[in-house]
């Protein structure tokens, strides 16, 4: 799974990043900011699946705020992160996660990749490819294995 967020308008690295790893992947995520990105995405490379939720720049109403994915007997939470104010805490969405029984819970938001463990369960940002806050172009590729979802966290 390629998991990318926070494109802002800007997919020249995401088409590039695509074009790597299609071969190898079965679904990208986009975690939101900028939805008009991950549409234009999805038409880029028709023959991937696309899991799209809204951030806090996307406006429409076609796409859910959240979204939990059944994958090989996994259960993701993917949410772009803004709703539970992961820029100064991750309580809210730790107790999230854990409200819905899931393995683990993708989000963006913050520009900065991170990945941490809580009660078994990976919360996964894959940062920016675009206005990381280092300055690096960031994304996740996650893998679902029979003991639960792995991340590994990449830059361009």
């Amino acid at each position: 799974i390629l998991v990318i967020s926070d494109t802002h308008g800007v997919v020249a690295t995401a088409e590039k990043i695509i074009k790597k790893y299609e071969k190898n992947i079965e679904l990208c995520i986009h975690l939101g900011d900028l939805i008009r990105d991950a549409v234009y995405l999805r038409n880029r490379f028709p023959n991937l699946k696309f899991e799209i939720v809204r951030g806090n720049n996307d406006f429409s109403l076609d796409y859910p705020s959240e979204k939990i994915l059944h994958l090989n007997n996994k259960k993701i939470l993917i949410t772009h992160g803004h709703m539970y104010s992961v820029k100064s805490t991750y309580d809210m969405l730790v107790n999230h996660g854990k409200s819905f029984g899931v393995d683990a819970v993708f989000f963006g938001h913050t520009h900065q990749q991170e990945e941490f463990y809580t009660d078994n369960i990976l919360f996964m940002n894959p940062g920016s490819l675009t206005y990381s806050r280092d300055g690096s172009k960031t994304f996740a590729i996650a893998e679902i294995l029979e003991f639960g979802v792995v991340a590994y966290l990449e830059k361009v």
